[in-house]
Formats: structure tokens, sequence, C-alpha cells
């Protein structure tokens, strides 16, 4: 590049003599004119050696104009501002005080109104949120994330804007969630990163602030296990729910799980329409969405033919509604915490989750013992490594046969006994 052209009137008489041709227009402001392929002169930042950033057309943009620009841009580089922000300022901006105030994040897009501020953390995360929440299953998945924010992270940062959070901010809010709540706070951590994720794609900021899981203390507390029941127990704790004041419905839903495998959610959301007494199976249907209630965890549908003895006891509940376990206290089904409270009534650390731990053990120890690929699928496992491969088979028949062993172990009618009686 030659001589610079420091004034209006040069850059007006300049006639380039090859396209795209530069020139500076003096000073050490990274401030530079150049002719594009038409013929036309434009103004442009150079804030490093590969960096090339237009400012504006001349004449549109005068080079006074541009020379306070490039001084701001100056330095605003010096403060730390990178080049998207620059290029940002620059495409929303026409003088030297809003292209300030756009790379400062205090104005969007050259307009200083109420609707253009820089969202706050609160409002980036209610984005972020009403995306991924219609994909969450209903219940704690979908609570969680809601819970964290309001309890731990709105009351910290929720009303800053997203903009000025910086990473120590971030790590004295985190800091005493992981010495006192670990599992929360690894959530929280996780939540946070992706809420910065999406304010650097909105270009409200060009970096994540969020501190990685390595600067955090490890989990020091333990990891805490569903309280479950010995397989040995299971009639005893069956024996005890008869002999017990439970309703009804209650007796049989926890029956029902302990035969079935199936989580309390969908044992006490089970309705008669599902229920096909003549072939004596009962189908979950698909889940269609995550709103819906009752439905297996893979979302698949399953079908499980009952053992009479738990059909028998269904056929005899006098409906009164379209749910088989039916609440005595209102018009919908009887609720999981009511049975787990006669749960916990037989064992203080038992939790609806523990049947299915019972029935694992019980088919390990079983004799015949059941092998685990039946196991996992009549508890609606995904299968892992090779039995992910090659076990696509029908499982029905084995899976029928597991429930009624378990039904007659549940309820004192030895399987080996019964068998005898048929021979």
């Amino acid at each position: 590049m030659t001589a610079s052209l420091s004034t209006d009137i040069a850059i007006k008489k300049w006639k380039p003599t090859k396209s795209r041709e530069t020139r500076s227009v003096g000073g050490r402001d990274a401030l530079y004119v150049r002719c594009s392929p038409s013929g036309a002169k434009a103004f442009y930042l150079r804030p490093d050696k590969s960096t090339w950033l237009k400012l504006g057309d001349y004449p549109a943009v005068k080079l006074a104009s541009a020379r306070e620009i490039a001084l701001v841009a100056k330095r605003l580089r010096n403060e730390g501002f990178g080049t998207a922000s620059i290029k940002k300022g620059l495409a929303n901006s026409a003088d030297a005080s809003t292209f300030e105030k756009v790379v400062r994040g205090e104005v969007l897009g050259g307009v200083s109104d109420e609707d253009a501020r820089v969202p706050t953390y609160d409002d980036i995360w209610r984005e972020w949120f009403s995306d991924i929440e219609p994909h969450l299953q209903e219940g704690p998945s979908r609570r969680r994330p809601r819970a964290i924010h309001e309890q731990h992270i709105n009351p910290a940062i929720g009303k800053r804007p997203i903009n000025e959070i910086r990473r120590r901010e971030l790590y004295d809010m985190l800091l005493p969630m992981f010495r006192e709540i670990p599992v929360s706070a690894g959530h929280a951590l996780g939540h946070v990163s992706k809420v910065f994720e999406l304010a650097i794609t909105r270009e409200f900021r060009e970096e994540n602030p969020t501190p990685p899981r390595s600067q955090f203390p490890k989990r020091t507390t333990p990891k805490k296990s569903h309280g479950t029941l010995p397989y040995e127990k299971m009639p005893e704790l069956w024996q005890a729910v008869t002999e017990g004041n439970a309703s009804l419905s209650t007796r049989l839903a926890i029956l029902t799980a302990m035969v079935t495998g199936h989580r309390i959610g969908v044992v006490v959301h089970a309705k008669w329409e599902h229920i096909d007494f003549e072939a004596g199976t009962w189908t979950i249907p698909a889940r269609r969405n995550k709103q819906e209630k009752g439905r297996m965890k893979s979302g698949r549908e399953y079908s499980l033919r009952l053992p009479d003895g738990l059909l028998s006891r269904l056929k005899s509940v006098n409906a009164r509604n379209g749910y088989v376990f039916e609440s005595p206290t209102t018009k919908g089904n009887v609720s999981a915490n009511a049975l787990l409270k006669v749960l916990k009534r037989f064992d203080p650390e038992l939790t609806n989750h523990g049947f299915r731990n019972a029935i694992k053990e019980f088919c390990r120890k079983a004799e015949p013992p059941v092998q685990d690929h039946i196991a996992d699928a009549f508890c609606d496992h995904s299968l892992k490594g090779l039995d992910a491969s090659y076990r696509r088979m029908d499982t029905s028949k084995e899976r029928a046969e597991l429930s009624a062993r378990l039904y007659d172990f549940v309820v004192g009618v030895l399987h080996t006994e019964k068998r005898q009686d048929k021979s």
C-alpha cells in the first residue's frame, strides 16, 4: 500500500489502478479505504493482520465518522472485546456512540428502547427451557430444571444482563451447591452451560463463562440407592398388605407391581380399556408425547399376559370409572403416594422402585433361573452389548411365564408344588 488518503477530498479524487486496491487513511487506528471491483469505495477496519471488517460505504459515511468509530473500536479491543463483538457493532450502528453501546451490549441493533435491552439470564433460561420442556418426561425430569433455577440460580444471577455475568460469579454461586447438594449442583452446572451456549448463538456474548466440572470438589456424599426389598420377603410384604387397612385398589396395585415389574406410575394409571380379559393381556399403549402419564419409560408399547390369579382378582373389582385402581376418595386413580405409605409401614426404607430390583434378584436365584435378557425385557430395560444386537426375538411367552411364577411366589403358592399337582 502507498501513501495514505487523509481527507475526504483526497478519497474522492483517488482513482485506484486495480480492483480491491486498499489505502490507509492515516493515523494508527487500523482504518483503511478500499475500492471494490465495481469502483465503489468503502471504509474497512483491520483489527489483525488476517481480518478485514467493513465499516461503511463512502461517501455515505464520511471520513470523520469513520475515524471516530475506529478510535472507539481500538479502545474496546484494548478492553478485551473480540472481533465478533466489533463486527456486530459495525453491522448495527452508523455512529461511534451507538457502535460502542452495541458492542457493550447496552442496546441491540442500533435501537435503545426497552424492547432492545440485553436479556437477563432469566430471560435466556426461559427461552431455553421452553424449547426442551415438551421433550422431558412428565415428573421429576421436568420439574427438576425449574426447581433448580428458581431455588438456586435465579436468586443469584437471574436478573443480571446475560452479557455481564462472569465466571467468578458462577463459581461462587455453584461452589456451595457442590459441597452441600452435589447431585443438584451437577444438574445446575449443565443447565447453566446450555443457557450460555444459547446466549452465544443469539450473539449476546462471545464466550461461555461456565466453569468446568473439574474446578469443583468431587462428590463426597455416597450415592443413595433406592430402598429395595430382598426377594425372599416379597410374600411377607404381600401378607402384611392384605392384613392391613389399605383400600382394595391400593392392595391390588401393589400386587400388580410385584408380579409385573412395572413402575408404580404405570400401574396406578392402568385403564380398563387396556386390559383384554378374553386374551388375558394388559397392553400399555406407546407414548405419543412426554405429557402422557402411565406409559412405559421407554415410550414403547408393552403387552403382558397377566397371571390367571391376578386377572380373577381384577375381574372382581366394581369399576366406577375408567381406571383399574380407583381412588377411594376422588374420581381419579389411586396415587403413587398412597402405595408408598403402605410400603413404608412394612419397611421405612422401601421405595416404589424397590420391587424391580427384587424381581431381578428373584430371576437370578429362582430354580430354574430366568435369563438376564428375559428379566430385562420383563422390566422394559434397554438391552446392552451383544444382547442389544442379537436378542430381538419375541419374549412374550417367557415374560408371561415369569409373571405367573412371580404371582405364585408372592401370594404363597410354590411353583414347584403347583407343577406337581398338574402332573
